[in-house]
Parts: structure tokens; sequence; C-alpha cells
């Protein structure tokens, strides 16, 4: 059931004063309810119709906004401005800057300095495109850091705009709870603002963090916070986390003349993503030079003898190993950044890790206080929180949510790419489903050999019988970019013949895609027993159906 009342009057300094009770109380009053209709009506939820009697009180008592969002970051900034462009009267607090962890700490800084390791790989490869260079080049990390910092800049001027052209208000300051839907906000100089607001977004991201392990806190031992202020390359780093901050990271300064030593606990680097693609990523680092020991944890931190170095004793199934280096970079995961928040005088609840509990509407435990991004998972994407503000600003507009958060990419950014999206076999067989895989390796694309870019397949996972696309996983050139076509099919249901007849321009990357279809459509036996025109040669057929240890039936 749904209530709604007129608009409450905005007051000469932008608050909102309730409405005339009794005005209030015409505006609720029911016609009388007609028998034939009886059966016709919706069973009515307590619950529901509590919260939005709740909210409806809010409306009407005097407030400063109708959504505070705590975070400017791509979720804080992306639900502000949609509820902002959708008529609410909207206010962000923001106690660093705008952008948060992904504009300033994290996405953007670290593909802006791996943009500029991209361009020093083409010119070590510049005699293979029949390019002869002279006079020599060499990486200049203080000057990729100032470029890095100037489009930092430029976006996060961006955001300002945009905030300020939806007519959001930037508060600046550090908040904090101190009732329900009441917030204490101080900023770095004046005094402490109090303000009441009828929705409540906590948007405040997460921090890197650092097991409770010896040396842990020694000097040189940084996170990816930290490491941005490195302004020489070192020597020896070891990158202790193989996800996707460890081997952005480790690819990173391994490129720019680091020894680079990237350590995962898991049996294989990149463990949330599909054994191919770990596999596939193992070896082109390993192949590019890099250290990398798979099946290891980190024990402890220890300064060498001398002082000058880090100690670093790692533990697996075959003992205890100890590398040299001169700084340690953490990736092991992040935490819900929460704690200066005051959650416990809203009733606002945590989960066991911290993080902020919430239900599927994002709603936290307190109605009308909501949380996204970081805050509720500690890991997260950047556009997966964009998408839940999106989502919690619709429906506090009054909207049906048109956002789709069950296909969410994930990307890295390394060389090759890697992105992924929907279920991988595995994890299709193991919800029940039949399911099978039609690969394409990038060798044989005509894009990828005119570009020098060899490595690298597209895999697509496909239901048997309904020939539903379930999922893809792309390690290759745009990688990033392509998984977004999969997203679109995805989210409409395609199936694999859909897939295949959507003629792509020729020659690109992209026709990797619908050849993988093929090769789908193919092992699936729904083109009379042909390979359906695809151009891979025989002998690259015969890798289609073993994987690197030679096992059989990996994409059958």
């Amino acid at each position: 059931m749904q209530l709604t009342l007129d608009p409450a009057e905005p007051d000469a300094e932008g608050g909102v004063h309730a409405r005339d009770e009794s005005h209030a109380a015409e505006s609720l009053t029911a016609l009388p309810p007609d028998p034939s209709l009886a059966e016709a009506e919706p069973e009515i939820d307590a619950g529901e119709l509590i919260e939005a009697a709740e909210e409806l009180l809010r409306e009407n008592a005097p407030h400063d906004f109708d959504v505070l969002v705590i975070g400017g970051g791509p979720g804080g900034s992306v639900c502000a401005i949609r509820a902002a462009l959708l008529g609410l009267r909207v206010g962000l607090v923001e106690e660093r800057e705008l952008g948060g962890v992904c504009l300033n700490r994290g996405c953007i800084p670290t593909k802006t300095l791996l943009e500029s390791v991209e361009v020093l790989r083409l010119l070590r490869r510049a005699r293979e495109y029949g390019i002869t260079t002279s006079g020599g080049f060499a990486p200049d990390l203080h000057a990729m850091h100032a470029r890095k910092d100037e489009v930092i800049a430029r976006l996060r001027e961006n955001v300002r705009r945009q905030l300020e052209k939806s007519g959001a208000q930037v508060l600046e300051g550090r908040a904090s709870f101190v009732g329900e839907h009441v917030v204490e906000v101080k900023a770095p100089e004046g005094p402490v603002r109090r303000i009441t607001a009828v929705h409540v977004v906590i948007a405040t991201g997460s921090l890197p963090l650092r097991p409770p392990l010896p040396g842990i806190d020694l000097p040189g031992v940084l996170t990816s916070d930290e490491i941005f202020h490195e302004k020489e390359v070192p020597q020896v780093l070891v990158t202790i986390g193989g996800g996707a901050v460890g081997v952005e990271f480790a690819y990173l300064f391994h490129e720019l003349g680091s020894r680079s030593i990237l350590v995962e606990g898991d049996r294989q680097i990149l463990p949330s993503e599909d054994d191919n693609i770990g596999r596939e990523m193992d070896r082109l680092l390993r192949g590019y030079g890099l250290d990398v020991r798979a099946g290891r944890k980190l024990k402890s931190i220890e300064s060498s003898a001398q002082g000058t170095r880090l100690r670093v004793t790692l533990e697996s199934d075959n003992g205890e190993e100890v590398v040299e280096a001169d700084r340690v970079l953490l990736a092991l995961g992040r935490r819900a950044n929460v704690e200066h928040l005051e959650l416990a005088a809203a009733g606002v609840a945590r989960d066991e890790k911290g993080a902020v509990q919430v239900d599927a509407e994002r709603q936290t435990s307190v109605a009308g206080v909501y949380g996204i991004g970081d805050c509720i998972r500690s890991v997260g994407w950047a556009h997966q929180a964009a998408g839940e503000g999106t989502m919690v600003a619709e429906m506090l507009a009054g909207r049906v949510p048109s956002i789709d958060l069950k296909h969410l990419p994930s990307c890295y950014y390394t060389h090759p790419e890697i992105a992924s999206v929907g279920l991988t076999l595995q994890q299709a067989r193991g919800e029940g489903k039949a399911a099978r895989v039609g690969r394409f390796d990038f060798r044989s694309n005509g894009r990828a050999a005119s570009a020098g870019e060899h490595e690298g397949f597209v895999q697509l996972v496909v239901e048997d019988g309904s020939e539903k696309l379930l999922g893809c996983q792309i390690i290759g050139p745009r990688a990033t970019e392509l998984i977004n076509e999969v997203v679109v099919a995805l989210k409409n249901g395609s199936t694999v013949e859909q897939f295949v007849g959507a003629v792509h321009a020729h020659p690109t990357f992209a026709e990797a895609l619908p050849e993988a279809a093929l090769q789908a459509l193919a092992s699936g036996g729904n083109l009379g027993g042909q390979r359906g025109g695809s151009i891979i040669e025989e002998a690259e057929k015969d890798d289609l159906a073993t994987d690197d240890e030679g096992r059989e039936g990996d994409y059958q």
C-alpha cells in the first residue's frame, strides 16, 4: 500500500516544515470500500504498512534533505546525482576527495599508470611493427605520477560539476549518526552541523586490510593506498595476494623494472575466476618474467640485519621459505570503512566482518537507512556500487529500479586484459545445469593478428537444451571492453543462436565472441555435424577440447 501526501513546503533556508495536520488528515481520507472488489484486494503486509507510515511521518516532520548520502565515491556520487535529477532534495557528505577510493587511490590511478606501461611495452616491441627507435627511452615514474595526478584532478572536477548541475548539495566533513535519521557533520573548519533526512544512504567504501601478523606495520610494508606515494621503483617487490589488485600491481612494477614476486595463498592466482583463466594468466606472467608463487601464505615480515630490506617469511605445505624485498605490497582484501559512523547510535546492524547489513533492496536494519558499495561487502567493484546507487535512488523517488545487478562483470587490467561475467562452467554444473563451453583463441582473430596481440581466448558458457548464454570468460586484448556486449546479452536472456546471428564488423576483436558461440553450437550438435564455417585451423580445433594439462572435456 502506498500513501501519498501533498509536498511539504520548503522554508527560506531550504529546510522543510510539516504541513497543517488537518490538511494531512484530509489527504489520507479513504474512499468507501466497494464490496464487489473485496476478492481482488491485495494482501496487506503489516511491516510494509508500518514502514510506509513511518516514512510519511519523516516526510512531514522538519528535515533538511529528502536523501542524505554519506560518501562521494562511485556509489555515493551516482546515487546523489540520480536522486537529485529525479526531483529529490539531496545532500552528499564527503570527508576527503570527491570520487572516493576508485578515482583517487584505486581504479583510475592504477589504470592511468598501466596505460603508461602499455606505451612502454609497445616501444620495446617497436621493431616488430617495423619501427626503428633511436636515442633510447626509459620509464620516468615522476612524470607518470604527474600525468596520473592530472587525470585524477580533471575527473574529480567532472564529478563536482555533475553534482552541482544535478542540484545535489555537497557538504565537506566527517559524518556520524546521532539518531536513526539524524547525522552530525564535522567540517575541517567550522562548527558541527546537525542534519535530519528522510532517507540516509551509507556509501563510505572500504579500507585496505592489514592482517594481524608480525611485522605488518614495518616501514616499507605498503597497501594499495600507500604505494602511490612511492617515488622510486623498488628493486624487489613482493606482492601478497593474487587477486585483481595484486596481479595488476605486480605486473605494473615488473614492467617498470622491479623483480616482482607475486604470492597467492590459493593453488593458483585469480582464485575467484575460471580455472582456465587463472592458469593462462599464470603462464603468461611467468613468461614475462614474474616470479609467481601460488599455494603460499604470508607468515611474518621482519627487517634484515642491516635494516635496509625486509625479510618475508612464507609458509606452504612444503614448509617455510624466506625472500628479501625492498617493499612489500599487501593486497589481501579490504574492510568496510564504517568505524567513524557511530552506527550503533542509529541502530544499524553490522555483520560478522563489520560490514553494514542490508537486504535485497540495500536497506539496513533501520527503515529509511540504506547501504551501498564496499561498506556492505568489504570488497566489490566500482560499477557494482554505482549500480546500487542508481537502484536505491530510483526506489527512493518512487520508481521501479531499471538497473540489473545480477550480471556484474569482473575486470582485470593486466596484459592481456581479463574479464568475466555470469557463470563459469564449473559453477553452472555445480548448480545442476547441463552446460558446455565454446572457445575461440585470439591467435585466429584477424584484428588481433594485425595488432600483434596473439595471446588469450574467449569462452562462452551455454546451457544445453535452452541454448541460453550463462556466462563468459575472456583473457586477451580489449577484454574489459568486449565483456560489456555479453552483459547485455545475458540481461536480455540471449541464446547462442542469437549471438551467432548478430553480424560483427570485420576485422575487430569482437568477432571472437560469435566465433566462440559458433564453437558452442558445433559442440552441441546444432550445425548438422559441421563446424559452421569457422576459420579455426584443424590443429586449433583439437586444442578446443583439451586444456593446458591435457584433460579432455573442459570445453565440451
